[in-house]
C-alpha cells in the first residue's frame, strides 16, 4: 500500500473510480491534462496493485484547489481519503500555500464532514452551480 503519483497509464482507473459515484465525471482528457500540467498535481494510493483512491489539486501562486478526491467503493472507509488529504497539505506547507479552497456539493455529508473534520470551514454557496442543478459548498482550509 502506497501513495505515488499517477501515470498516463492510470488514466483507465481513475476514471472508473471517479464514474462510481460523481454526476459530472471526468473524461479521460480531464486526466491527462492534470497529469501534463505543472500545476496540477494527480497522486493516487495504491492496495494490492490496484488503485483504490486517488485526489487531483492544482496550485497556483500562493494557493490551492482541491479538483477531485475519490475512493474506490470497495476501499472506502478506511482513511484513504484522509491520508490524500494528508498528502495535499504536506506539499501546501513545501509550497508555502496561505489557504486550500474547494468545492462540494450540496448533497455530498459524508465529504462535507470529512473536510470539516480536516479544517476546513464553509465560506460561501453557489446555487445550481453542478449540471443537474445542485448547489456548491465552497469551503477553505488556511495553512
Amino acid at each position: 500500500m502506497m501513495i505515488r503519483p499517477a501515470l498516463a497509464a492510470d488514466t483507465p482507473a481513475l476514471c472508473a473510480i471517479d464514474s462510481a459515484d460523481n454526476p459530472s465525471p471526468w473524461k479521460p482528457e480531464h486526466f491527462q491534462a492534470a497529469l501534463n500540467s505543472a500545476h496540477d498535481t494527480v497522486l493516487l494510493y495504491e492496495a494490492n496493485g490496484q488503485t483504490a483512491a486517488f485526489i487531483v489539486w492544482q496550485h497556483i501562486a500562493d494557493e490551492i484547489e482541491l479538483h477531485l478526491i475519490a475512493t474506490a467503493p470497495q476501499h472506502r472507509r478506511k482513511g484513504l481519503a484522509r491520508l490524500l488529504l494528508q498528502a495535499m497539505f504536506q506539499a501546501a506547507a513545501q509550497r508555502q500555500a496561505k489557504r486550500i479552497l474547494l468545492e462540494v456539493r450540496a448533497g455530498n455529508a459524508a465529504a462535507q464532514s470529512l473536510y470539516r473534520n480536516c479544517g476546513f470551514v464553509q465560506t460561501a454557496l453557489r446555487r445550481g452551480y453542478y449540471r443537474n442543478l445542485e448547489d456548491a459548498i465552497i469551503m477553505e482550509k488556511l495553512c
